[in-house]
């Protein structure tokens, strides 16, 4: 009897043990992007500022994609002929539902950004962009005219990454990429 209680208190531990690992929070860990690599994978790269952003159904239901439309100040590298942009990117809430990415850092109404766009499918229609590196492919624009990241973890290369730059050395940096 006693064997058969410590059969039962294992398997308990075991089956609570595990059901601990699918429930714990993760953030996505990333290889870090350089300034260079993430112009060399941009179709183009712009400053601007995000006007609106909306949350859609992706077209299989399966998760949320946000839509954000960004007013072009000015084009960086690449060109583009259109003032606003549209930029999807996966997460978003739609009622009471959320959906979170880890390597994604969301663009916030208002917000002013430096953004590395590649062009491509949206996952509810039309082409879109989408940014390169997910959560390194964005750069918020402080009033103090820096520019920082967030939103991510690195798994190495951290020392690449240009975070908390002034936004003039950045985008200097961005020009001279060959």
């Amino acid at each position: 009897m006693i064997s058969c209680k410590k059969d039962k208190m294992f398997f308990l531990t075991i089956i609570l043990f595990t059901f601990s690992l699918l429930c714990a929070e993760s953030s996505a860990v990333m290889e870090g992007m350089s300034t260079a690599d993430l112009t060399r994978s941009s179709d183009i790269v712009i400053e601007g500022e995000v006007t609106d952003v909306s949350a859609f159904w992706s077209t299989d239901a399966n998760s949320i994609i946000s839509r954000a439309t960004i007013f072009q100040s000015h084009v960086i590298r690449g060109h583009s002929f259109q003032r606003h942009i549209t930029v999807e990117y996966e997460g978003g809430e739609i009622g009471d539902t959320g959906f979170r990415v880890s390597d994604v850092s969301p663009l916030t109404a208002g917000e002013r950004v430096i953004l590395f766009l590649r062009s491509g499918m949206s996952r509810i229609s039309g082409n879109v962009f989408t940014i390169v590196g997910k959560g390194q492919g964005k750069y918020a624009i402080g009033n103090d005219g820096i520019a920082r990241k967030g939103g991510f973890s690195i798994i190495q290369g951290n020392e690449v990454i240009d975070n908390n730059i002034p936004v003039q050395d950045l985008i200097d940096k961005i020009r001279n990429t060959q």
